[in-house]
């Protein structure tokens, strides 16, 4: 028995909850209330009273009844994101299913639980999340739908712990578990698309989360049909597909329009702002994003983050059409943006104050002649924090940007007086930044979501590093002259991939053969960064490394790698030398160069992490 079929000669509930929005669903929840207690109240008048309607007559099963009516309300709150409702109202119904021993019904309501404490407690609830959910699946048969349930769960459990693979492995085998249950497959699609959103397997998602939501319209089940439509705008959005991605967005903001969805539709309304203003259409990108400011500032609690993406939206939307208030809207984004401490949030907002600070001089209305401002813009600090997350596209587009502005700036003028050249540079550097588009590997993720989803989750996992360094990279173009250079050699290097930076790391890798890897940190960055980064690829290789490291003063990153390139292109950077000495190194040595500068009480901090160093 599922929570709601004792309502089901009662009351649309179940349907309501997928379809309906929050205020009819809790019209009818309150009708149903009212109806049990009608049910309950006594049949005699007051003496003197005017004779009464008679009583309804009792309920047939009325505990469970009551207990689906608790799980209603809680199902509702966990829909509308009021978690700690939510909680209260399933823990209630599982232990008022237990006590009329409807065990079915009692796990399923346990797993709603589960999931609400999930969604409240984050990755503090993980393990026992897991812990619960193992022991509700293996208390019966392993093919009943609570068992499936539990698993599908376990697995957002495990993706909110950060483990991608795992995560894929428990969606999979809850698929396979699924086929008897039509709305559970839907919901596990819905979660295995988003999945592959997350690790940039576009190609597989849209084919999943297309099958979703053709489930979810057919079942009527408007609530997950947003979901799906949700998330394969985001899919589209990132194979470049910006009409399809268009369309999949504009149907989610019309289902969470008639749900009174209002985070759903303020996301939707905020992923459109943006592709319009991709599209070059800054009016309709105003509306979309005043709408999603709205929606979002209405909701209670209001929904601040999407108040600061709908924010930022509005500001860039007035820049493009030249209002004068877009500068408040920008500010009010990123301080936004800056108390919540959202990292992607405070990187758009640092690339908007490089946007403005650029800007200025070329709308100022008071003509000047070109001159080298006192400060340069600070186009890359925001750029690297875009890398490092592993948005190479926003990189790309933040290059395009910045090129944009500077080409309608008065040009600069040589010694002779004729114009400065770059020689390319920053086009090429566009153009490599721009290669995050994975077209040509959509086919194959189809066939290996369902033939090989192991090598498929390798396959993205390596290619999200890959993003992360070229991201890094790209936004090294931008950063002032000066480099730290680590040749390193370990046997491990380049097997299985392990050569590229991690998500902490501060470095990025230039170079990398079998046993041999180059890597390079901006010349700011502080030694214990680098000590701990080298620290963290030796743990990650599982053995000892040697690495020479030297200081390029005016080394800089003049383009990223394009496809089948074998490294990035370098100014005033010799590594030969390095590669050279690391074969006359020991295991564990550090030997550095004098120029670098490392006193005794830094060095002593990197000695600290088990390294020997020389000089």
């Amino acid at each position: 028995m599922r929570p709601l079929d004792p309502l089901d000669g009662v009351s649309p509930l179940s349907r309501l909850l997928q379809s309906a929005s929050g205020a009819e669903v809790r019209a009818e929840l309150d009708r149903i209330e009212a109806l049990l207690g009608e049910a309950g109240a006594p049949a005699a008048a007051e003496a003197g009273a005017p004779a009464a309607a008679p009583a309804a007559p009792p309920l047939p099963g009325g505990p469970l009844l009551t207990a689906a009516l608790g799980f209603g309300r809680g199902a509702l709150a966990l829909r509308e994101g009021a978690l700690d409702a939510a909680v209260r109202l399933l823990d209630g119904a599982a232990a008022a299913f237990d006590a009329q021993g409807a065990a079915e019904a009692r796990d399923l309501a346990r797993c709603e639980a589960v999931l609400a404490r999930l969604r409240r407690d984050a990755r503090s609830a993980c393990a026992s999340a897991v812990a619960e959910l193992d022991a509700i699946a293996g208390a019966g048969d392993g093919g009943r739908r609570a068992a499936v349930v539990a698993a599908h769960y376990r697995a957002t459990a495990e993706r909110i712990a950060g483990d991608a693979a795992a995560a894929q492995r428990t969606l999979l085998s809850a698929l396979r578990g699924s086929e008897p249950f039509l709305d559970e497959r839907a919901q596990i699609l819905n979660s295995l698309g988003t999945l592959y959103v997350t690790l940039g397997a576009h190609g597989a998602a849209e084919a999943l989360l297309e099958h979703a939501a053709e489930l979810h319209r057919r079942r009527g089940d408007a609530v997950g049909e947003a979901i799906a439509y949700g998330q394969l705008g985001a899919a589209a959005l990132g194979l470049g597909a910006l009409e399809r991605a268009r369309a999949a967005l504009q149907r989610q903001e019309w289902l969470c329009a008639r749900l009174g969805d209002a985070f759903g539709r303020a996301r939707a309304l905020t992923f459109l702002s943006e592709l319009a203003l991709e599209l070059g259409r800054a009016d309709d990108a105003l509306a979309l994003a005043t709408s999603a400011r709205d929606v979002a500032a209405g909701a209670t609690p209001p929904l601040r983050t999407w108040i600061a993406y709908a924010a930022r939206a509005m500001g860039r939307a007035r820049r493009d059409l030249g209002d004068p208030g877009a500068a408040a809207a920008l500010e009010e984004a990123g301080a936004l943006f800056r108390e919540l401490g959202h990292p992607l949030g405070e990187a758009l907002a640092a690339w908007d104050r490089a946007s403005a600070e650029a800007l200025a001089p070329v709308r100022s209305t008071t003509p000047v002649a070109p001159v080298q401002p006192a400060t340069p813009v600070d186009w890359f600090s925001a750029a690297w924090a875009l890398g490092s997350l592993g948005l190479p596209s926003r990189v790309a587009q933040l290059l395009r940007e910045r090129m944009e502005i500077e080409e309608a700036a008065p040009a600069p003028r040589t010694a002779n007086g004729g114009p400065a050249s770059d020689g390319g540079i920053r086009e090429r550097a566009l153009a490599a930044a721009a290669q995050t588009s994975p077209h040509v590997a959509v086919q194959r993720e189809v066939e290996l979501v369902y033939d090989r989803p192991d090598d498929l989750t390798v396959v993205a996992a390596r290619r999200t590093a890959a993003h992360r360094n070229l991201g890094r990279l790209a936004a090294l173009t931008l950063a002032p002259p000066g480099l730290v250079v680590a040749a390193i050699a370990a046997s491990g290097l380049g097997v299985r991939g392990l050569v590229l930076p991690s998500e902490r790391a501060a470095a990025a890798c230039i170079a990398h053969l079998p046993g041999l890897a180059v890597w390079l940190w901006p010349s700011a960055i502080a030694p214990a960064a680098i000590g701990s980064d080298l620290a963290d690829l030796r743990t990650a290789l599982g053995e000892p490394l040697r690495a020479a490291l030297a200081l390029a003063p005016a080394g800089r990153v003049v383009c990223p790698p394009f496809a089948g390139d074998v490294g990035a292109e370098l100014e005033a950077v010799e590594v030969g030398a390095l590669l050279a000495l690391t074969e006359s190194l020991a295991q564990g040595e550090l030997r550095l160069d004098a120029q670098l500068g490392w006193n005794g009480e830094v060095g002593a901090s990197v000695e600290a992490l088990g390294f020997v160093l020389t000089r």
